[in-house]
């Protein structure tokens, strides 16, 4: 069974939607990374991973997960200006520690930079939760993409509007706009856009399609 048609049984979607993306209802991203266990994904790679919150979770869930976590770790202008690198120093700190007892590999750089040492098709999933603004979230898709095998997933994080923040946050109109352009249909969201009660969801909720 192929990974899209896996998703279509668990999840009971109706994948001829016209309107994307299609919304997982009473999901959240924990469920993603149960889901890449359950794909028999084995080697992945989270871009943007500050305090290694999510990786551990990436490894908890899919205990013979290989992850690459790369992340700049560095204040850099017009995103982490607003964190001291005092702060992020020990942000990577952190994560060693807390992603010690798991197959991770901290890479720190620069995501279009660390992406040139992967193999194309070398990975079964990407998670981008780097630098939110239009370029370069365009930049981490272009750069990784191609490193994915076929049935693979890329996904991300904050898929989400945000106004008054002190950084730019355009994944919404990155992501739709990609999918667009390169007429990428199914293309999914975790979560429904309006909160239910009782049903799970994450704020930011998190994006992903199926390399083909």
């Amino acid at each position: 069974m192929s990974a899209l048609e896996y998703i279509k049984e668990k999840y009971d979607l109706n994948l001829n939607q016209h309107r994307m993306p299609i919304e997982i209802p009473n999901t959240n991203r924990k469920d993603l990374a149960k889901l890449f266990y359950e794909l028999d994904y084995e080697t992945g790679a989270e871009i943007g991973v500050e305090r290694g919150n999510y990786s551990e979770i990436l490894c908890k869930r899919n205990p013979n997960l290989h992850l690459y976590c790369i992340d700049a770790w560095e204040c850099y202008p017009e995103y982490r200006e607003h964190v001291s690198q005092e702060k992020l120093d020990r942000f990577y700190d952190e994560t060693k520690d807390r992603l010690s007892k798991w197959d991770a590999n901290l890479i720190r750089g620069f995501s279009v930079d660390a992406a040139k040492d992967f193999d194309n098709k070398s990975l079964d999933f990407v998670y981008i939760d780097a630098n939110h603004n239009f370029q370069n979230v365009t930049n981490d898709i272009c750069a990784w993409l191609p490193k994915i095998k076929k049935g693979g997933i890329i996904s991300g994080h904050d898929f989400i509007r945000r106004k008054g923040t002190s950084y730019q946050v355009h994944v919404v109109e990155a992501i739709t706009g990609y999918t667009q352009a390169y007429r990428i249909k199914p293309w999914f969201v975790f979560g429904r856009k309006a909160i239910i009660e009782n049903e799970r969801r994450d704020k930011p909720r998190s994006w992903m399609w199926i390399k083909k």
